[in-house]
């Protein structure tokens, strides 16, 4: 028999006191015997209760995941399912706490960081827990270039040293959001202000899904390999496919109407901020914007990495170079 369901969601209790923003600790590249829990990187996040501040984290709270070295992205709890489960907790046979470790080299193979005591095998209690899966996937952000942990440093609410899951100042976090992601932590950090402030952290609604949007992608993969057509190759996990039309206008999947972008570069497109020039098969961004954010500077001016004979339909491109270019001048005169 399974674990029990506590509920289908962990829901917050704050309202319109805000959300927070947290410090998650993820093995990201770990294999499946290393791994923390269960946790899928860019999608999940799972953690139980016997980690500090587990039962304070809310849907709608932001999740910044990093591992011993590398900050990799953020994300919006969208979702916390909480199930009871069962662990087993290692604690030391002479002071019965759960503050153990292996030794490298010396025998007896433990030793209890408390009490100093040194033994060959801990004692297991079975201990039941609640288990937490935390669904940030929709609203998952990845850094162009992982920032080393360093940036944290000053960011942590609190002197606690407690690894897992750390409270962040969210005036600093938000700062640092921006800072590591440039225009693209602007629209996020937005975002999460406007989902944060909602009682319970999101709103249930009805959604329309693109019918064949996976196989889409996949065929696109299957033209262009694993490679964004503005920054090169690409994981293949963090690549969308965008189409080069308002699918809403025209709900068709259309090989050489679509091409690959890895996600950040994806919402640039479509909120107007990056474009292809037709003329020159370049990428363009925003120049008001150029100043303000050396990653845009990095994007502006690459040429499109993709094989003549695969470029899509240049009228297309060039619909959207015109709605890009006016929305430039419109920002410019406001």
């Amino acid at each position: 028999m399974g674990p029990a369901r506590l509920s289908a969601r962990h829901r917050s209790s704050r309202g319109a006191m805000g959300r927070s923003v947290w410090s998650c600790y993820s093995k990201v590249f770990a294999s499946s015997e290393d791994a923390l829990y269960g946790d899928r990187f860019g999608e999940r996040y799972e953690y139980n209760s016997n980690v500090v501040n587990s039962s304070q984290v809310s849907e709608g709270d932001v999740l910044v995941i990093r591992d011993a070295q590398l900050i990799y992205g953020f994300g919006i709890a969208e979702r916390i399912d909480a199930t009871l489960g069962h662990k087993l907790m290692q604690r030391c046979p002479e002071c019965g706490l759960a503050s153990i470790g292996p030794r490298k080299t010396r025998l007896p193979k433990y030793r209890c960081l408390k009490c100093k005591a040194v033994f060959d095998s801990p004692r297991s209690e079975p201990l039941v827990v609640t288990e937490y899966v935390s669904h940030y996937g929709r609203w998952w952000v990845p850094l162009p270039s992982p920032a080393p942990i360093f940036h944290l440093r000053d960011v942590y609410a609190s002197g606690d040293r407690q690894n897992a899951i750390r409270r962040l100042d969210t005036e600093r976090a938000e700062r640092l959001i921006n800072r590591l992601a440039g225009v693209d932590g602007e629209f996020f950090v937005q975002a999460s202000r406007a989902i944060g402030s909602l009682e319970g952290g999101f709103l249930e609604s009805a959604a329309k899904v693109r019918r064949g949007q996976s196989k889409f992608r996949q065929a696109l993969i299957g033209r262009f390999g694993a490679v964004c057509a503005v920054t090169g190759p690409q994981p293949e996990q963090i690549l969308d496919a965008a189409h080069l039309y308002p699918f809403s206008e025209d709900p068709r999947h259309d090989l050489q109407s679509g091409l690959l972008f890895r996600a950040d570069v994806h919402r640039l497109f479509d909120r107007l901020v990056l474009t292809i020039d037709p003329m020159t098969w370049q990428a363009r961004v925003d120049p008001g914007l150029l100043e303000r954010f050396a990653l845009l500077r990095d994007l502006s001016g690459r040429s499109l990495v993709v094989e003549e004979s695969r470029r899509p339909r240049v009228d297309l491109l060039h619909s959207h170079f015109k709605l890009a270019t006016q929305a430039w001048r419109d920002r410019r005169r406001r």
